[in-house]
């Protein structure tokens, strides 16, 4: 085969030029890879799954009044309205679970305190593995609140129900989510305040009118009113009333949701 003077062969100048179409494809993937890795929804805390590149629209906080034990009812009244709020929520948004506390008579350490990964169905097949995708959001996002849930739900009597001082530590430990465009707050509890603050049992709605101000205006606040058949006659009316009037003087106030026993 004779080929031109200082010249390539057809057949090398087709090789050279599938070579140099390979290593573009090549680079093209070590790009994406790259690109990937680096990218700011990959950059997530591993313990809280919160990503602080990302925007966060909501942060929901709860608060549960564990001094009585839930009845079947609001047990299963409570996770369908938490599977509800998870189902809806969008990513990053963070989720926050607290109990009235009786070791330090006001909020808990945080049960669990998460923010909601992407599941499977939110990635890019061709950039993310979208098994690992599911598993992390099950793993380390769904089982934990669901398990966190579990374990509140069964609480048992306490001697006091600091609601007052539960929802003081929320603003004075800094428990609100600066970086979220809205802080919901519910309060799941009878609402029978039984503290050195005030007590319904001594004072009945009064009680509650004598409150010191705080400052929860950040939060769109709503109330799971627990009914209790042992403090039906403390669980009036006018005690409901003055806690509207109470939560709406210190907070963006949404409204009571009374769940039967």
């Amino acid at each position: 085969m004779k080929y031109p003077p200082g010249g390539l062969s057809g057949e090398d100048r087709k090789g050279i030029a599938i070579f140099l179409a390979s290593l573009a494809v090549l680079a093209t993937l070590v790009a994406i890879a790259v690109s990937t890795l680096n990218a700011p929804e990959n950059n997530y805390d591993r313990a809280t799954l919160c990503n602080e590149n990302l925007p966060r629209h909501a942060h929901k906080v709860f608060v549960i009044d564990v001094s009585d034990a839930l009845s079947g009812y609001q047990k299963r009244f409570l996770r369908r309205y938490i599977a509800t709020e998870l189902q809806q929520a969008g990513t990053n948004d963070r989720f926050s679970l607290y109990v009235l506390d009786e070791k330090f008579r006001g909020l808990s350490d945080p049960v669990v305190d998460v923010c909601k990964p992407k599941t499977g169905e939110d990635v890019s097949l061709l950039t993310s593995n979208r098994a690992f995708v599911d598993r992390l959001y099950a793993d380390r996002f769904e089982k934990p609140l669901e398990r966190a849930l579990a374990s509140v739900v069964m609480g048992g009597e306490q001697e006091i129900s600091p609601i007052y001082e539960a929802l003081s530590d929320l603003v004075a430990l800094r428990r609100l989510d600066g970086e979220a465009q809205e802080v919901h707050l519910t309060i799941v509890s009878d609402m029978i305040q039984n503290s050195t603050a005030g007590s319904v049992f001594n004072s009945g709605p009064s009680a509650i009118t004598g409150l010191p101000p705080i400052n929860l205006r950040r939060a769109r606040t709503s109330v799971l009113w627990l009914d209790r058949e042992k403090y039906r006659q403390y669980q009036t009316s006018e005690l409901e009333r003055s806690w509207e009037e109470y939560l709406a003087s210190v907070s963006d106030f949404s409204d009571i949701e009374r769940v039967r026993p």
